[in-house]
């Protein structure tokens, strides 16, 4: 029975003018799109949870009346929220990114410009604003790479960068007793033990020194670009890694 039903399909290919070699290509690209459907509800759903644990760590830096939008946004992949910036509206991610990562300390709503910029950053690699795509060749091979690398160097800047009074931009993989102790050397005191000691976060003991620093939100922004890396193999080729230097030279946020 099984041998009849492969020898109507083998007919059937014929008939419709379509090579066996090419039907199975189509069927391979339009399961390939529906994986990078699969990909992108992932890669949303680490995004929610690292705009939630990213508010947590810097709870002054986003704005709570702005937060469940934005929550709405990332959930149901919309793209309807558009910020403001010393009056000048903003457009596109690279606007966002930019002032995510501008040095000056008083970026208000910080968090929201990097989570918004990821956010529509992802939203439109994937043309999820162009609905559902019937097959892999809707997608372009260098946008994915782009995507890649652009989230490559947010990993990084997310934890290097400071601002221009030497203040991380970002509190993440620090632990409280590792600011505190950075905000005493950036106000000139003498580093030693005793210092070491009275810092508020060892001294009440809620933290110890040999403590494993923070690697939650590196962990998660890890398994986004896993995600955008299984998707680049549906499309093309996997991306290929390379120099941090080299990844900067390709996105335009820095």
């Amino acid at each position: 029975m099984g041998k009849i039903l492969s020898l109507l399909l083998l007919f059937l290919l014929i008939g419709c003018g379509t090579s066996p070699q090419e039907k199975v290509s189509e069927i391979l690209q339009s399961r390939g799109a529906t994986n990078l459907t699969q990909d992108y509800k992932k890669i949303t759903q680490y995004l929610y949870t690292y705009k939630e644990k990213l508010d947590i760590r810097n709870p002054k830096a986003f704005n709570k009346a702005s937060q469940p939008y934005i929550f709405h946004e990332i959930k149901y992949a919309q793209n309807g929220i558009r910020m403001h910036y010393n009056g000048n509206l903003l457009k596109t991610y690279d606007d966002y990114l930019r002032i995510a990562f501008d040095k000056n300390p008083n970026i208000p709503e910080r968090n929201d410009f990097l989570i918004l910029g990821l956010h529509k950053l992802l939203w439109e690699s994937y043309k999820i604003g162009e609905g559902h795509q019937i097959t892999t060749l809707s997608y372009k091979e260098e946008e994915f790479k782009k995507l890649y690398y652009y989230l490559e160097v947010i990993r990084w800047k997310v934890k290097t960068a400071k601002d221009t009074n030497g203040n991380f931009l970002f509190i993440t993989w620090q632990n409280n007793w590792q600011v505190e102790l950075h905000q005493k050397l950036l106000k000139g005191e003498m580093l030693s033990w005793e210092m070491i000691q009275n810092l508020p976060s060892l001294r009440t003991k809620r933290e110890s020194i040999l403590d494993a620093s923070n690697f939650n939100f590196e962990v998660i922004l890890t398994q986004i670009i896993d995600q955008v890396k299984n998707s680049a193999k549906q499309i093309g080729k996997e991306p290929v890694d390379i120099g941090i230097d080299a990844m900067i030279s390709l996105v335009l946020f820095l």
